[in-house]
């Protein structure tokens, strides 16, 4: 059973609680050009500290470019990403991103990995190891710290990834679509996972995702954007009160009506990107 979590476990200290007072992200008018043409166009956007925000878009609209200039992994063009009132102009150890395909080193151990920003910023060895054993114990991989990826499956690779990013006890944590790559039964674990570090953590969370049903479990707020040139269509609070579980979000009386609100913007922007014509809800 290597996908369940560990939620009951008399756990230790959780990593170092985020400087919540840092972690708020402020974009003013920001746009992306790339060689083919505007990529992001006069995104504002503000996400609070402690404020768990999701991104839902079609493909190519500039998702993953916006939360890529959050990290300071990509410039921005024309206007200002800011975080804890700082502009962003590079990375910054406030910040942790876990991407999608987990990121880990293949001849590195599990603590290994977790550790390796701790080493790269020169943690001292004693503090280091203390927080690498907190954030591993944290995702409910003890017992693991000495495998391989090639020894774990998806789940746990996942939840290596997110154990380094605690690790480094970062006031943003910014995650691109994380649980894509993995089944639909351990991403529903996952997600119940990221609900309860969550709770517990409080940090300024951007999620960007694909599946309206994920931005609505896991999101305070759900921001839509539309096709290329990428721009803010909707910005959308989810009326269901933390703390959540999935099995409580689907039975929530808001639940359906947001979806269906939130398929349709997405649909009509995926049709307006065709060039068809757009059904109103309701419509034959």
């Amino acid at each position: 059973m290597p996908d369940r979590a560990l939620p009951g476990a008399p756990a230790a200290a959780p990593p170092a609680a985020p400087d919540v007072a840092g972690g708020r992200i402020d974009c003013a008018n920001v746009y992306k050009w790339f060689p083919g043409g505007i990529v992001l166009e006069d995104v504002s956007l503000t996400v609070e500290a402690g404020q768990f925000v999701c991104i839902v878009g079609p493909s190519g609209c500039g998702k993953t470019t916006l939360l890529r200039m959050m990290a300071g992994l990509a410039e921005v063009d024309h206007g200002q990403v800011s975080i804890g009132g700082t502009p962003v102009n590079g990375p910054d150890r406030r910040v942790a991103v876990v991407f999608q395909h987990f990121g880990l080193f293949p001849w590195k151990t599990v603590q290994h990995n977790v550790a390796l920003p701790l080493r790269l910023a020169k943690t001292p060895r004693a503090e280091a190891d203390s927080r690498v054993a907190d954030a591993i114990r944290t995702v409910g991989l003890t017992g693991h710290e000495r495998k391989y990826p090639a020894q774990l499956s998806g789940g746990m690779k996942q939840r290596a990834g997110l154990a380094r990013a605690l690790a480094t006890a970062p006031d943003v944590l910014l995650m691109d679509e994380p649980f894509a790559a993995v089944d639909a039964q351990v991403r529903e674990v996952l997600q119940e996972d990221l609900l309860a570090l969550r709770d517990r953590l409080r940090q300024t969370i951007v999620f960007i995702t694909h599946s309206i049903d994920e931005a609505i479990t896991l999101g305070d707020r759900i921001i839509v954007m539309g096709t290329r040139p990428g721009h803010i269509v909707r910005d959308v609070l989810v009326p269901i009160e933390q703390p959540r579980t999935i099995a409580q979000v689907r039975r929530h009386p808001a639940y359906t009506d947001l979806r269906e609100e939130i398929w349709q913007q997405l649909r009509q922007s995926a049709a307006e990107q065709a060039g068809e014509p757009v059904e109103q809800a309701g419509d034959a």
